[in-house]
């Protein structure tokens, strides 16, 4: 199958939130004149996938020139597991050259069996994309997760770029009392 990426205009944002809603959990998803705040202001890029003609994806991709890699904010397809998510992370790799991150719910006890597996399964797609782990701590509104980093030339120090990365695309898009508040992330010394 043939895919390509198509520009999601902002004020496409109207139609494309209540899937967001669908595919993302309240407390991982932005509020819906925030996130179209930033895509007015080209902070925020969406991306629809289509694939034989149909639209069957969303990616939405946070981007500040003082990071140097941009943040895959949400990947989600209509059809699991068909290969498109697949298509659409190398079709951003190819958007993106410079490098992904990409937050990733843990595993945790207390979870139910389903839920971990579901957090594995979604590990393991970013890793068969060529994502590595990059260990920090962090905390975003309440949600920790495991960051990864896909990049074609990985810095010396992965998880320590990665942290710096995350934390400036998060000051840069919230008000510093907001960012304080909700965003913890600790970069590793080296």
């Amino acid at each position: 199958m043939e895919y390509h990426l198509k520009y999601m205009a902002p004020e496409e944002l109207d139609e494309v939130y209540p899937l967001l809603e669908r595919d993302f959990p309240e407390n991982e998803r932005k509020k819906k004149p925030h996130l179209r705040s930033l895509m007015e202001s080209g902070m925020e890029v969406g991306w629809h996938l289509i694939a034989g003609g149909r639209n069957v994806g969303r990616a939405l991709v946070l981007r500040h020139p003082a990071a140097p890699f941009v943040l895959l904010d949400y990947l989600a397809t209509d059809e699991r597991g068909q290969g498109h998510g697949r298509a659409c992370l190398a079709l951003l790799q190819n958007e993106y050259p410079q490098g992904i991150l990409a937050e990733v719910e843990r595993e945790e006890e207390g979870l139910s069996p389903e839920e971990n597996q579901l957090r594995r399964r979604r590990l393991g797609f970013y890793r068969r994309a060529g994502f590595v782990p990059c260990p920090f701590e962090n905390n975003i509104f309440s949600v920790p997760y495991l960051v990864h980093l896909w990049c074609p030339a990985p810095p010396e120090h992965p998880a320590r770029a990665a942290a710096l990365a995350l934390d400036a695309l998060y000051a840069f898009q919230f008000p510093y009392e907001v960012y304080r508040k909700n965003v913890s992330i600790e970069a590793p010394l080296v």
